[in-house]
């Protein structure tokens, strides 16, 4: 399935430059079917495939203009299941033109003229926190860049609160389990 989108740039310039910018948007394509496979490969914990679709030299953005490494970005995705359990990913909006096209689907692939391809992601991320046991819905979308068949870039958006609680509120029971545990070795060697 594919869609062609035409959108036109307004311009007060007396330069009569081409203006239009066409995409062609697929959701059945390699990008979008290795996306699909890494996301669920993250909900199981599992980043075997992530070293090779995955540049040495990718720029990740967290709500962010200055980006981490792809390790950093490793690290970060494998720390979600340290704080959370039953992590998924669901469907959850669609900003695009044609619904009836890609409405069961969560993920587009975007080839631009110029031959930068994107593939954007809207989601709902769910998961179980270990320490509060508060169940999380959280939405966002990430666009990923390639080139050569590599992820280059990767930016997401969403809200980071609820992940921040969870991970302070581990942080604050291990704070608080630490000084009993050494309560409990001075009792025992008494």
């Amino acid at each position: 399935m594919a869609i062609s989108t035409t959108l036109f740039a307004c311009n007060s310039s007396k330069t009569e430059p081409d203006e239009t910018i066409t995409t062609v948007s697929r959701i059945d394509d390699q990008y979008s079917k290795t996306i699909k496979d890494i996301n669920e490969d993250y909900t199981k914990n599992d980043f075997s495939k992530f070293e090779e679709i995955v540049s040495d030299s990718v720029k990740v953005y967290f709500n962010s203009t200055v980006p981490i490494t792809k390790n950093e970005w490793k690290e970060l995705a494998q720390s979600h299941h340290l704080y959370f359990d039953s992590i998924e990913w669901n469907k959850n909006f669609y900003i695009v033109k044609t619904d009836s096209l890609i409405k069961e689907e969560k993920h587009e692939t975007n080839t631009f003229e110029a031959g930068n391809i994107y593939t954007l992601v809207w989601y709902t991320w769910n998961a179980i926190g270990k320490t509060t046991h508060t169940k999380i819905t959280n939405s966002g979308n990430i666009a990923f860049r390639w080139k050569n068949n590599k992820i280059i870039s990767a930016r997401f958006v969403f809200d980071p609160t609820p992940l921040i609680n969870e991970i302070t509120a581990t942080n604050n029971a291990k704070k608080l389990l630490k000084p009993l545990s050494m309560k409990k070795i001075k009792m025992n060697g008494s």
